[in-house]
């Protein structure tokens, strides 16, 4: 799904008034009830309780949202004991369409209106009880500046008496929708709103979709309100959001004919002395994920633990010695016979456990001038090339000989030891795609809302998952997923969007079954069955 621009949004709300033809009013008036629809279903499936034991409040801004809120308040007073509008006047100016839905609800038994204008009318606000529920419609996607005055005052307001109960009507007022830290606007967070839900129309914000700002959008719901479908369609985009149709659309059933030539033989580089568990968690997802054949090269010391618990795996013994530093098993370079084999696998996805060591640095080296076909890159390995990026002694850069189409996977901290750090989630989203248009790879930032950068430019962005896969062993389970889907034949784009999908699709499962608590990077393994089984 596109994530569309506040300009895009304006414009794609102006075409469908004028080719469906609808008027703004109506187009309102639908909007408004594809809210009241979620609130009547939250209220019945999650608080369960109907809604005529609920107060709400509402706060309306002068504009085209504060409208919103006011149609909502006109539906809600149907089903709900009592509704409270508060007008928040921080302009003179009116919008039309809010003037209209003003004038409705005016003769509304059960809605009762107050004007807020100054400190003082806030004040004289009735407590609100910690069962009643804060609706804000303030300000829109349409924002281009702090909150201040009245305005600001009423988001304090609000934040002070929520009690975590708050809905945001299409954004959180004093969020912008695209650029948060920008020259000419600059986010603070004590003017906007932290809402529990937000409920926004036809497409999520670019916003809702960086780690700095979640804690005011909360759970947000994207709700179809029936904008021209056509235009939307021919509006550029770079930013998308990752869904579970897409998801399906990538997915490639299995012929009936195939064998285990047919989806594909990888190999996967993991582990070392102590960090044998990376490796059997990569390699067991790898074979739960479909792949045909797997080969697993690792230091002597996880032959038997890989032979025991992966028997389906192929695994070879890479010569090893213990480190006369630390003791420690490390892996060897390169042996002749495996460079010449190289061919023979569809990818390599190498990373998981594997250390720093000297002699795994050359490794690495080697197969980055060896191979000529995408692989998988994680973990240490991301470690090893941000090492090696010294441009003041005009060293060799190695990402210039990742692979094209190659997947690198860094988590924010790998990310910015890789490409260093900034300022803003904004900065940080420009870097991100830049770097993946200049390096010809894919670039999986890891987090709770996954940015996944395509070199034509494009990001996609995924909700998918749960707080119970932040725990050391998940980047494993993602990258032999990553490494199966590459070596079946699936290309880097369709690897990685399906991947990110499966693996979060995975993690919401195993908490709904052990709970974000206990869930266990393995328990991800195990439902992988089950979200093949839903696409």
């Amino acid at each position: 799904m596109k994530i569309l621009s506040a300009k895009q949004m304006a414009l794609a709300d102006q075409e469908t008034i004028k080719n469906e033809p609808v008027s703004s009013l109506d187009l309102m008036e639908r909007a408004s009830k594809k809210a009241f629809y979620w609130i009547q279903n939250y209220f019945g499936q999650n608080l369960h309780n109907d809604l005529i034991n609920t107060e709400f409040h509402i706060f309306c801004g002068i504009g085209n949202n504060g409208g919103d809120g006011l149609v909502l308040a006109r539906l809600l007073s149907n089903f709900a004991f009592q509704i409270n509008v508060y007008v928040v006047a921080f302009s003179d100016k009116r919008s039309e369409d809010f003037e209209a839905n003003f004038e409705r609800i005016q003769e509304v038994s059960n809605i009762k209106i107050t004007e807020i204008k100054t400190e003082e009318d806030l004040e004289q606000l009735n407590s609100i009880s910690k069962n009643d529920w804060i609706i804000d419609a303030i300000f829109g996607y349409g924002l281009n500046r702090v909150p201040e005055g009245i305005a600001g005052k009423t988001i304090e307001f609000i934040n002070q008496h929520s009690n975590k109960n708050v809905i945001s009507i299409d954004i959180p007022s004093g969020l912008f929708a695209d650029e948060n830290q920008s020259k000419e606007q600059r986010f603070d967070k004590n003017m906007t709103i932290k809402a529990t839900h937000t409920l926004t129309f036809q497409s999520p914000k670019l916003s809702f979709f960086f780690d700095e700002y979640s804690e005011f959008v909360g759970n947000f719901e994207v709700l179809d309100i029936g904008l021209d479908k056509n235009f939307i369609e021919k509006l550029d985009a770079q930013n998308y959001w990752l869904t579970t149709q897409k998801a399906k659309q990538i997915y490639k059933p299995r012929s009936r004919t195939g064998h285990k030539g047919t989806f594909g033989h990888a190999l996967l580089i993991v582990g070392s002395y102590g960090k044998i568990g990376a490796a059997q968690l990569s390699a067991k997802t790898a074979l739960r994920s479909g792949i045909g054949l797997l080969s697993i090269r690792t230091p002597k010391c996880g032959v038997i633990p890989l032979q025991s618990s992966v028997p389906e795996a192929m695994i070879l013994v890479d010569d090893f010695e213990k480190s006369k530093k630390k003791n420690k098993y490390v892996l060897n370079s390169f042996s002749d016979e495996l460079v010449e084999k190289l061919s023979d696998y569809k990818t390599i996805g190498i990373g998981c456990g594997i250390g720093t060591a000297k002699k795994t640095k050359k490794l690495l080296l080697q197969i980055l001038r060896n191979v000529d076909y995408p692989i998988v890159i994680d973990a240490d390995a991301l470690n090893i090339l941000a090492k090696n990026r010294n441009y003041e002694n005009n060293d060799t850069d190695w990402l210039d000989f990742v692979p094209k189409n190659s997947i690198l996977t860094p988590h924010p901290k790998e990310f910015e030891r890789l490409f260093g750090k900034t300022s803003s989630a904004e900065e940080r989203h420009r870097l991100l795609r830049n770097l993946a248009k200049e390096y010809q790879v894919y670039i999986l930032l890891k987090g709770s809302f996954s940015a996944l950068a395509l070199p034509n430019g494009d990001i996609y962005h995924s909700s998918f998952g749960d707080i119970g896969m932040a725990t050391g062993g998940s980047g494993d389970v993602l990258t032999g997923i990553l490494t199966s889907l590459l070596a079946q034949g699936y290309n880097s784009e369709e690897s990685l969007l399906l991947s990110v999908f499966l693996h979060g699709k995975a993690g919401e499962l195993a908490a709904k079954n052990k709970s974000s608590e206990a869930m266990l990077p393995s328990d991800l393994i195990e439902e992988l069955g089950n979200v093949f089984k839903m696409i």
